[in-house]
């Protein structure tokens, strides 16, 4: 694939931190940088060693494609003083690529994107995989220009679903944060049986590593009758016994027993 030269980049905030400085297919094909400054736009050149300053919106016209890289605070902002940087075109970005950057939203959420001929995308680092796996949502031919892009930079994207942004960092949430309480209060149950914190997080790293690895091999067949009556013989004989050491500790196992039950019912 025939990748486009003279990429724009509209940036605010940050932007030394972002996966963009980070894909040299990008940097190689970078043009105009719009910043809330000619002298941050400037700064930001200097600092990728790629694309030339731009003191207005205007800058990005022709462009084949736009990547916006600002804060989500920031990004509805941004959005208008683009749309409306050449207030007597119709359709300022007829065919044009739009690419969001690290944003939460999907593509069809930015309202003032709409009916400007923008054929938008978002694309989103997978976290804690080094910038080698990328998530994208959006225009097709966006996504497959992106995909390109990635490609010569050895990194692999993934396409969500249409509207399926949400599903996707539930996903990423659950598979790491929402599991932290868990994790938190599996360590403190084997601590107060006797294990030292060292002790306790070992065996938390090794049984939840199995767990993992288990489901990724058997799927939900990972779950069985035996995991399933160890449960309920818990639920009905143990709590009680743990309420009295610790009634939080109590709650938390209920409630994940319960959860469990209900998710693999």
């Amino acid at each position: 694939m025939k990748l486009p030269d003279g990429m724009g980049l509209v940036c605010a905030g940050g932007l030394s931190q972002s996966f963009l400085t980070r894909l040299p297919a990008l940097l190689a094909r970078l043009g105009p940088i719009k910043a809330p400054s000619f002298r941050v736009a400037r700064q930001m050149s200097n600092t990728l060693r790629a694309g030339s300053p731009a003191s207005h919106y205007s800058a990005l016209d022709g462009c084949p494609m736009i990547w916006v890289s600002v804060p989500e605070a920031s990004l509805d902002r941004v959005l208008r003083d683009l749309v409306v940087r050449t207030p007597i075109r119709q359709a300022p970005f007829t065919k044009t690529m739009v690419v969001l950057c690290g944003c939460e939203r999907d593509s069809m959420a930015p309202d003032l994107l709409k009916g400007t001929g923008a054929r938008v995308a978002t694309l989103n680092p997978v976290p804690d995989e080094q910038e080698k796996i990328f998530v994208a949502e959006g225009h097709a031919g966006t996504v497959r220009t992106l995909r390109g892009l990635l490609e010569r930079d050895r990194r692999k994207l993934i396409c969500l679903q249409p509207a399926s942004k949400p599903l996707y960092f539930a996903g990423i949430h659950m598979s790491a944060p929402l599991l932290l309480p868990w994790i938190a209060a599996g360590v403190e149950c084997l601590r107060a049986s006797g294990f030292t914190r060292a002790e306790a997080v070992k065996v938390g790293e090794i049984l939840g590593s199995r767990a993992i690895k288990k489901y990724g091999k058997a799927g939900v067949k990972a779950w069985n009758r035996q995991t399933e009556a160890a449960l309920r013989h818990a639920l009905e004989h143990d709590l009680v016994k743990i309420r009295c050491r610790d009634a939080r500790l109590a709650e938390i196992y209920e409630q994940g027993i319960g959860i469990a039950l209900a998710q693999f019912r």
